[in-house]
């Protein structure tokens, strides 16, 4: 919730979104900063006992396995999430067969340890011995290996702590980026305009490369763990075998050392062979650290699944509203009191408006009323039963809001209607009563545009600023949701801030009808007082308090009180009140809208709209080529990771050559010297692979880490600046939203360091020991590997399949859970009006349904898959069986020795498991070779503006990506005139060709002048800013800027003279100081007292200076710790302190209270002295003293004049400036 708070604030902030404060309680405000977390033991606390027992393993090892790890999160508690009897019968047969499946390796130690005993076996002997593979465990003595054991322990689990730390450090600036990037595409044209790439570019990257830097870290500590184990366990070969040879006196035979030797082999190949899959635990790890935080996080006592509180029925609110002795203040700033003992009863059925200035509680009361919060201090009840007593859900089904940044969800106007329906409304109306519900509620809200869409009230529209959608349009689009509900108690917060005053007019006289009709009770907030002038009561606020109470006409002749102070600030200076109030009645009686169709609707059957999907396939080598020219830079990490890996997956070659002279020696019985030399001398090579293994695991594995985390550095960043740099069109086609795009973002981009990193080494490994493991055999004994080699094609062919099936399933897949994932992220952004309609459930089914199909052909995929693997895995058990059939008969032949024999058994053998390993890396190979064809595909995509070329433009293209950038950069001559010029300009969006949104415009606007566009919603005025911006070309005629066409320049170059403020402020994150900053020319530095300068003209400065750290204060994601007027306010700041040739101001002060908006018009207009300056108002009173004023509707220009000349007129402009009359 908000830190720094007025009367906007509570509604202009997503319901869980805080990182300063609470709203689980509002009864006692709680000054927390975080979540409370439960303690949980440490490791630490363990204390070790002798090393000789197994104590050590059992209570570190095992502990740290199966849940206590150094993310506070037990793995297993993970599975709690399985309540259904299914999911646990198949956990518990996983874990059982998971188990059945690691018992071979250790069976086969064992058999093989008798083979050896008495090799070579006579046939018999070996068939027996053969059959108990499978069948017969034999004890061994554990005693003599369990010593490795806690070596391993220690490793992994200090290796593991240190990784599982840094992966956090690591995540937390990846988050960073993450807030940039995503505060960035959602404002994409304010990024556009002020020519923000760059510093928001430079911002993205640094906390980039700060993940970058603790990335590096955690490879080498991951690396250093492998290396560590693969020493540890080689280093105990070498033990175990020098100290059988001294067990040779009758304690131990060969056999008996080798079947402890291969045991210790199979821990430490199992062991090792996990180390490709550390950083996927680490991650999932510390997800779920972040999930069981929430999941852990106590109920709030405002809980909407709870079952406590009696039914809210409709007649309980249709009875008094009283607040008593009301006082709250926000949990960020518990010195500050919104409200201030209010003492308030309404009366039901009663129409009453809440105004005042900005930050005077009125949004807060509405928030309380819908138990958003409750009171610090005092009650609220209807009747005499206390708000609290209701259950939550109940509640809020007969309550309905508006807020003043209008939240439409993706999907058809029918579907963002239908969401006001409470959920037993739904389930028991008909689909044709439900569309007739809609459209009564959409007629109410004079939502006639609808009638000139594509598909009507089934037209498609997206979510944020991408939609297109006019602000007027949303605005009434959200106020039918509201009516279909049929509420009790309508809250509307500035809900005509955005619409015209015709628009208005007919809204306002609907909703007065229909309250009467239904004996509903509404409040107004509102800045616009002709928004309440009808009300039957008016509460003036001020500093948390009541002012005035009255009607309209009583308060007005209250001449020094704060309502007419109001008032007058509205007031039109009277030129010609007779025209304007003969006009007024017919204004109001007229129902019908002559509004264009919203810009950029998306069509169900436009072949105009390209579809993401519609993209060139690459082939696996073009992705992987594509990746390592994004690591050129790290071609020396690329020629380390691969020389290492060599050396890795030589190991096993070497392995194999002193393995079978051990064999050898230990089987000789003659006990001299030399023998005992010869084998000293071989266990000293063992410890020596040991060191080759840490060496080469620890240099490779970081190499590899190093160009892995370089690479997904590199991929973000230029698909960050890729997605900034397109077509302001581009955003509105579909898959292109901001949610969907920040999906991609995040996850394609860790995605693709699948084909490069640890994997790439890994497959360097293999292929090393592979083909050096058949070329050893082949060379030692190739009558027996070509025998065993038969065995090889069938594992890799399955093995191939897996990866096929998988990647085939992949592909199907990214684009479901893309798209769950952006309606994830849409429904968490929009968490109060989530909370408001309960829709909580209606989000979660929606996620269920979206995720359920992909999940279900992965199953098939994964059921298919995993017999792939397990056939190939199985093969190398059918192999040992071969080999030794096989390999004996060859030595009783006397072909070959017993040496050779036991050279090539593990020379290809050890390779073929390691082939197996491979296989098992399918599933990330898989999502790495989609997100590559994602990523670059994005990276494909070239804008026509931004890249056009042009004379004088510095403008380079670069990998499909239009550079904005550059030292070398031009940005023009500045101080130019600012005379505009439209001749003959008309305008056709993508999405409807066939429908002008300007239709042949021509005008001229002189240099220093300050005119306004004003028209009914959707008339044309918001795209006339757009071709002055270049956000789009004119489809046909020309925009000149002093006499040039604004398409010979640089785009660069011409939006650096140009300033805009928009309806919907965006800011970013970081602090004020930074914000108002970013509005700087391109290549300039705006110094401390200029930025205090601007925020003084723009009635901040006070603001600035009363919070916590000044100019230096974090405004949060979107200015989420400010007020929608704060934040409008610091958009102007940042568009004066530009010093622009031309300002353009969209309805720049629709979100201000009257006196604010006075003064910031006084600023404006002393910042308007020469320079050009274009206000787009739907407040007429805010551009009564423009130097000319052009009406806009249907698309043309059809008045234009000074303010007395309009309305002397009686033409549209009278007719607006009637309804707004306050007299």
């Amino acid at each position: 919730m908000p830190d720094f708070t007025d009367d906007e604030s509570s509604e202009s902030q997503p319901l869980l979104d805080s990182e300063d404060s609470e709203i689980d309680e509002g009864r006692s405000v709680r000054h927390s900063t975080q979540w409370e977390r439960h303690a949980e033991p440490s490791l630490a606390t363990v204390q070790p006992q002798a090393f000789e027992s197994a104590t050590l393993f059992r209570q570190r090892f095992i502990r740290q396995i199966l849940g206590l790890n150094p993310f506070r999160t037990n793995y297993f508690t993970l599975y709690r999430q399985l309540d259904d009897a299914g999911s646990k019968t198949i956990l518990v047969l996983g874990i059982i067969f998971a188990i059945l499946a690691g018992l071979p390796l250790p069976l086969i130690g064992v058999i093989l340890g008798r083979i050896i005993n008495n090799f070579p076996p006579n046939a018999d002997e070996l068939n027996y011995l053969l059959r108990r593979l499978m069948t017969v465990a034999t004890e061994t003595d554990n005693a003599r290996f369990v010593t490795v054991i806690p070596s391993m322990a220690c490793v992994v689990y200090f290796g593991t702590k240190t990784v599982s730390n840094l992966t956090k450090q690591a995540a937390a600036y990846t988050e960073k980026a993450a807030s940039v990037a995503e505060s960035a595409i959602r404002a994409v044209q304010i990024v556009q305009a002020f020519g923000l790439f760059e510093r928001l570019s430079e911002e993205h990257v640094h906390y980039l490369r700060s993940a970058l830097r603790i990335g590096v870290k955690k490879s080498f500590a991951g690396a250093l763990m492998l290396g560590s184990v693969y020493f540890v366990a080689y280093a105990t070969n070498a033990l175990a075998f020098w100290y059988g040879d001294h067990l040779r006196d009758g304690s131990a035979e060969a056999g008996t050392i080798y079947a402890v030797v291969f045991l210790i082999l199979d821990a430490s190949f199992v062991v090792g062979s996990f180390g490709p899959f550390i950083q996927t635990f680490a991650m999932a790890a510390a997800a779920g650290a972040a999930v069981l935080d929430v999941l852990d996080h106590p109920a709030s006592e405002i809980d909407v699944y709870s079952a406590k509180g009696k039914p809210a029925e409709k007649f309980h609110l249709e009875r008094d509203l009283v607040l008593s002795g009301v006082s709250f203040v926000y949990p960020a700033r518990p010195t500050v009191r919104i409200l201030d003992g209010v003492d308030l009863r309404l009366k039901p059925g009663q129409v009453t408006g809440l105004v005042g200035p900005s930050g005077s509680g009125k949004s807060t009361i509405a928030s309380l009323l819908l138990r958003l919060y409750d009171p610090t201090y005092g009650s609220i009840s209807l009747g005499n039963d206390n708000l609290r007593s209701f259950n939550v859900h109940s509640l809020r089904t007969h309550i309905a809001l508006v807020t003043q940044n209008p939240v439409l969800f993706t999907g058809t106007i029918l579907d963002n209607i239908k969401h006001g329906l409470p959920q037993r409304e739904i389930e028991t109306l008909t689909e044709d009563e439900i569309l007739a519900r809609c459209k009564a509620a959409a007629q109410d809200a004079y939502c006639d545009f609808l009638d000139r869409l594509p598909d009507g009230i089934h037209t498609k529209i997206g979510s944020g600023p991408q939609s297109q959608l006019s602000g007027g349009q949303k605005q009434r689009i959200t106020l039918a949701r509201a009516l279909v509900r049929n509420p009790t108690l309508l809250l509307l917060d500035e809900f005509t801030s955005a619409m015209d005053g015709t628009s208005e007019a007919i809204v306002l006289e609907n909703l007065r009808r229909s309250s009467a009709a239904t004996g509903r009770t509404t409040i107004i907030i509102a800045h616009r007082l002709a928004t309440v002038r009808d009300a039957d009561r008016i509460i003036v606020m001020r500093d948390g308090a009541i002012e005035q109470d009255g009607r309209h006409e009583f308060l007005i002749k209250q001449q020094d009180g704060t309502y007419a102070e109001l008032i007058r600030a509205q007031q039109f200076e009277k030129g010609q009140p007779s025209a304007a109030s003969s006009i007024r009645s017919s204004a109001r009686c007229s129902h019908k809208e002559n509004e264009r169709v919203p810009n950029g609707i998306e069509e169900s059957n436009s072949e105009n709209v390209t579809k993401s999907s519609d993209q060139r396939k690459m082939n696996a080598m073009e992705l992987i080529g594509r990746s390592l020219s994004l690591s050129r830079r790290e071609a020396p990490a690329i020629v380390i990771g691969l020389v290492s890996s060599i050396f890795s997956g030589g190991v096993i070659i070497g392995e194999a050559l002193i393995f079978g002279n051990l064999v050898e020696l230990l089987n000789d019985t003659s006990g001299t010297d030399d023998l005992t030399r010869k084998i000293s001398f071989y266990c000293l090579l063992f410890f020596f692979l040991a060191i080759i293994a840490l060496a080469s695991h620890s240099f490779g594995k970081t190499a590899f880490g190093i160009v892995s985390e370089n690479l997904t550095l590199r991929v973000r960043d230029l698909s960050f600046r890729t997605i900034l740099q397109q077509d302001i069109a581009w955003f509105s086609k579909p898959g292109h939203s901001h949610h969907s795009l920040m999906s991609r973002l995040n996850s394609d981009s860790g995605s693709i360091s699948g084909l490069s990193g640890v994997i790439l080494g890994t497959v360097f490994s293999i292929a090393t020991s592979v083909i050096g493991g058949i070329i050893l055999a082949h060379i030692v004994a190739w009558k027996i590997a070509i025998v065993l080699l038969a065995a090889v094609p069938v594992m890799l062919m399955a093995g191939f399949l897996r990866l096929r099936i998988l990647a085939i399933a992949e592909e199907h897949q990214q684009s479901a859970y893309n798209d769950a994932a952006a309606l994830a992220s849409e429904a968490t952004s929009s968490m109060q009006i989530v909370a408001v309609f309960g829709l909580e459930d209606h989000f979660l089914q929606a996620y269920r349904e979206l995720i359920r199909g992909p999940y279900e052909e992965h199953l098939r995929f994964s059921v298919f898959g995993n017999i792939l693997l397990a056939f190939s895995l199985s093969v190398t058990y059918f192999v040992y069986s071969l080999a030794y059939w096989w390999g004996s008969k060859q030595v009783r032949n006397g072909n070959y020795t017993q040496r050779e024999f036991f050279i090539v058994l593990p020379a290809l053998l050890f390779s073929a498991q390691s082939a197996g390993q491979l296989f098992s890396l399918a599933p990330e190979v898989t999502r790495a070779k989609a997100a590559a064809q994602s990523v670059f595909s994005l990276h494909d995509e070239k804008p026509t503006i931004i890249a056009k070329p042009t004379s004088s433009t510095s403008t380079t293209v670069s990998n499909g990506v239009a550079l904005l950038s550059g030292s070398n950069a031009s940005y023009g001559t500045f101080g130019v005139r600012g005379e505009l010029e439209f001749r003959n300009v008309s305008l056709h969006y993508e999405s409807r060709p066939n429908v002008p949104a300007l239709n042949d415009v021509s005008f001229q606007i002189r240099q220093g002048e300050n005119v306004a566009f004003v028209g009914r919603s959707g008339a044309g005025k918001s795209s006339t800013i757009h071709l002055i911006e270049r956000f789009f070309d004119p489809t046909s005629g020309q925009v000149y800027l002093d006499g040039q066409d604004i398409r010979q320049e640089a785009v660069r170059d011409h939006r650096a003279r140009l300033a805009l403020v928009e309806q919907e402020p965006d800011l970013f994150p970081g602090t004020v100081k930074f914000n108002i900053g970013l509005g700087e020319r391109p290549g300039t530095t705006s110094s401390d007292k200029d930025i205090e300068r601007v925020a003084k003209e723009c009635e901040l400065h006070d603001f600035i200076m009363s919070l916590p750290e000044g100019y230096n204060t974090e405004v949060g994601a979107h200015g989420s710790k400010l007020s929608g007027g704060q934040r409008q306010r610091l958009a102007i700041a940042r568009a004066l302190i530009r010093d622009p040739e031309i300002l353009l101001l969209d309805e720049a002060t629709s979100q201000l209270d009257a006196n604010t908006e006075r003064e910031i018009r006084r600023a404006i207009a002393a910042a308007s002295k020469g320079r050009t300056t274009i206000m787009i108002a739907h407040r007429l009173a805010s551009v009564q003293h423009a130097d000319r004023i052009f009406v806009f509707d249907t698309g043309r220009v059809v008045e234009q004049g000074r303010h007395d000349d309009l309305v002397a007129m009686g033409g549209i402009y009278a007719a607006m400036v009637a309804t707004q009359e306050l007299d």
